[in-house]
């Protein structure tokens, strides 16, 4: 199967298990957040662009194909639980990740707060 096809494929298959009823976005969320730093996800958002600016020429590409896809399919499948957990108005504070996982988020937020209260003081 051509490889955009298979793309389109597991994205029409995201869209399919939200409408299950048995469906948790929950699990979906803690599933991305477990797997992905947000440096991750920012290198890789990043690397999706490039590829799209570079019209595919593979310009500092750091990840194969098969790997791009995937992250793009968690991705989006993430976006999809959150936009159903926010219409069924589900709390989503009661998330079980992994202690790894809460320990670098909390690492990453906190690095994050000072580079946003350092460029919020030179704005001033």
């Amino acid at each position: 199967m051509n490889r955009i096809l298979a793309l389109q494929l597991a994205f029409d298959l995201i869209i399919f298990d939200v409408h299950k009823d048995d469906y948790e976005p929950i699990k979906d969320t803690e599933a991305f957040w477990n797997e992905y730093e947000l440096e991750t996800v920012s290198a890789n958002i990043l690397q999706l662009l490039s590829s799209y600016i570079d019209c595919g020429a593979g310009k500092n590409k750091s990840l194969k194909d098969e790997e791009m896809q995937e992250f793009a399919t968690a991705l989006y499948r993430v976006l999809m639980a959150y936009c159903v957990a926010n219409y069924r108005h589900i709390d989503l504070s009661n998330m079980q990740l992994s202690a790894e996982a809460k320990e670098r988020i909390g690492k990453e937020m906190e690095l994050s707060r000072k580079v946003a209260e350092f460029f919020g003081r030179l704005s001033e």
